[in-house]
């Protein structure tokens, strides 16, 4: 989770607002809830964020009751993806608008998943990892996740629209595992091999 989260608490690392057909309802997903398990990976081509959270309707300092489960998430980000060597400690910068998908699903549905540009281009910011310029993202000095995502049931064929504010906003954590790249997306966002994540709209 983010400590900045702009709707939290509770703190969160994914917000969906809209998620089941009402627009003004927030969803927020805890990604270091005791049943959480998320993970980012980066192995030189494509970033993946995959795994488990905790996550229902967002109604201040807590989640309506009937509307929590365990989600599965899953993203992958091909397109767009450029290293930045700004003096930070690292940053994987995604540039794109509907061209990166993903899933998310529980027990009330499944829904696609794609990424957003930041001003609805192709040049546009739709994901950034790291920690910007070396000074952190919105207040966390480690490394941060923050990027914007559509949802619906058709975004892979089709298009789905922006419901602000949804979007990462995580921390994470660079894991020791013989493995490239891989992130743990824990505490307020993401836990992994190589920080903390975090999103970029004020969620």
């Amino acid at each position: 989770n983010h400590p900045d989260g702009g709707i939290a608490p509770p703190l969160y690392g994914f917000r969906l607002d809209g998620l089941l057909g009402d627009p003004a309802k927030e969803y927020t997903f805890d990604f270091d809830h005791s049943g959480s398990n998320m993970t980012l990976t980066w192995d030189g081509s494509k970033i993946v964020i995959d795994g488990t959270a905790f996550g229902g309707e967002d109604i201040g300092g807590g989640y309506k009751a009937g509307t929590t489960d365990l989600w599965n998430i899953h993203f992958e980000y091909k397109i767009g993806i450029s290293q930045s060597a700004n003096g930070g400690l690292i940053d994987l910068v995604v540039h794109a608008d509907n061209q990166n998908f993903g899933t998310i699903s529980s027990s009330f549905g499944s829904w696609e998943l794609e990424d957003q540009s930041n001003n609805n281009q192709n040049t546009g910011l739709a994901f950034q990892l790291g920690d910007e310029d070396g000074g952190g993202h919105r207040g966390f000095s480690g490394i941060s996740g923050w990027g914007w995502v559509n949802h619906g049931a058709n975004c892979i064929s089709g298009r789905c629209d922006h419901i602000y504010s949804s979007d990462w906003l995580f921390t994470a954590e660079k894991n020791q595992v013989p493995l490239p790249a891989t992130i743990w997306l824990f505490g307020i966002g993401l836990l992994g091999l190589t920080v903390l994540n975090r999103g970029r709209s004020r969620i």
